[in-house]
């Protein structure tokens, strides 16, 4: 009926809205088109979670501010042309990352053929035209060529000295690895299967941060900030090639309680 649509279009109205100031407590501005692209991207994530297990059934009702919003984080920190996602699920941060960041050329790794699948569909409703999917799982990568991106991200992946080992190679002279993490442990219950691939493949086994980057001139720099509306602290990690990092040891956004 006519009533209900006018409510569905305050609702969906009112979350664009939400998304959008909830991006902007973290340093990154959407238009209209790409609040909307992002709300359509959560749309798509609701709609095909019970079939394909996207995110845990809990997250759903939060999965603006949990997952949305807080892969936006990276953005303000994108330099260059290429990003690749690492065992992006179903598209967490890339997704959202390349709506905010169109310029950008995302490539997505995931080893799951049905969330590939997903993450096609996605591709094509949104007409993201900046995303690549890959069917990709990583005891497979030691033997492909190395691809030199600008920045790799990881999300409720794998810790940062299990993955750095791994992904260093892939990366331009001047290229980070950006790892989110977060104070809960629900992170680690998130964790893909990606990380299953780490161990399989000896990836950083037995290997402790310090000791992987110290040893080699590196040093894991640490962004703190908060997502609008979440009690627990999130982080960014990075690591670069470069000896010189560009990047603030601490820096805390301020989120909207």
């Amino acid at each position: 009926t006519r009533k209900s649509k006018k409510r569905g279009s305050r609702f969906l109205n009112a979350r664009i809205d939400r998304l959008s100031e909830d991006a902007r407590a973290l340093g990154v501005s959407l238009n209209s088109s790409q609040a909307s692209k992002l709300v359509a991207y959560g749309g798509l994530i609701e709609k095909w979670n019970r079939s394909i297990n996207l995110v845990s059934r809990g997250d759903i009702a939060r999965l603006d501010k949990r997952h949305l919003t807080d892969s936006l984080a990276a953005s303000p920190y994108l330099e260059g042309e290429t990003v690749l996602d690492v065992g992006t699920g179903p598209g967490l941060p890339g997704i959202p990352l390349a709506i905010a960041r169109p310029t950008l050329m995302f490539t997505l790794w995931e080893r799951m053929s049905r969330r590939v699948r997903f993450l096609q569909l996605v591709r094509r409703e949104l007409g993201l035209n900046n995303v690549e999917v890959v069917e990709c799982d990583l005891d497979k990568t030691a033997h492909l060529k190395p691809l030199r991106f600008d920045h790799i991200v990881a999300r409720a992946v794998a810790p940062m000295e299990q993955l750095w080992p791994s992904l260093r190679g892939h990366l331009t002279k001047n290229g980070s690895l950006i790892v989110y993490s977060h104070t809960s442990t629900q992170v680690q219950e998130d964790a893909s299967d990606f990380s299953n691939d780490l161990h399989a493949s000896g990836a950083g086994r037995g290997r402790s941060a310090p000791t992987t980057l110290q040893s080699q001139g590196l040093q894991l720099k640490q962004i703190t900030y908060a997502v609008p509306g979440l009690g627990a602290k999130h982080h960014l990690q990075f690591v670069s090639n470069s000896a010189m990092g560009r990047y603030p040891v601490r820096l805390k956004f301020r989120g909207i309680r």
